[in-house]
């Protein structure tokens, strides 16, 4: 099923992105308190991280299922 598709492509997006931006939050926090050390967000900081990366996921999953229906009518 083609949404089915979109779906697990948003869903693998945001959980790869979702990885990639905590660890850019961890590396922006070590460089500025001079020592890493992981850690998550506070909530209100991780909502705003989840909502930019899940809406790029969004649209990452509907360009994936659109493109190659364009492809095709090229």
């Amino acid at each position: 099923d083609d949404t089915m598709g979109g779906l697990i492509v948003s869903g693998v997006t945001f959980g790869v992105f979702m990885a990639e931006a905590l660890i850019h939050y961890n590396m922006g926090m070590a460089k500025a308190e001079g020592g890493f050390k992981l850690r998550m967000p506070p909530p209100k900081e991780l909502a705003k991280i989840a909502a930019v990366t899940g809406a790029f996921s969004l649209m990452s999953g509907f360009l994936v299922r659109a493109l190659p229906q364009s492809a095709v009518k090229m």
